[in-house]
């Protein structure tokens, strides 16, 4: 299925936020959670599971609506968001790993 951004799946950053608490809106265990993540791992991880994403920086979560973060919206079909949030969370973990080497 081709990317429609009108039934597109929306992943925020504050899922994969390790600071935040699930009443805050963080969708998964700290396990696979990371401090600040940022748009550009997110679409990294869609990327790697072969999804095809647009970023909107233009967005705010809906429960912080001041906080600009922004989302990364993924074509729907290929894996629901209940299972593309863990695999997400583990490149997110990976890549966190990384970047606190460099």
């Amino acid at each position: 299925m081709a990317y429609d951004p009108d039934v597109a799946i929306t992943l925020w950053p504050e899922y994969f936020d390790i600071n935040l608490t699930r009443a805050e809106g963080r969708r998964l265990p700290k396990s696979l959670c990371v401090p600040n993540p940022n748009l550009d791992i997110i679409a990294k991880g869609a990327m790697i599971l072969d999804l095809e994403y647009e970023i909107r920086e233009d967005m705010s979560y809906p429960k912080m609506p001041r906080a600009k973060h922004g989302c990364v919206k993924v074509e729907k079909g290929k894996l629901t968001k209940t299972e593309i949030l863990p695999q997400i969370g583990r490149i997110l973990v990976e890549n966190q790993g990384r970047r606190s080497d460099c």
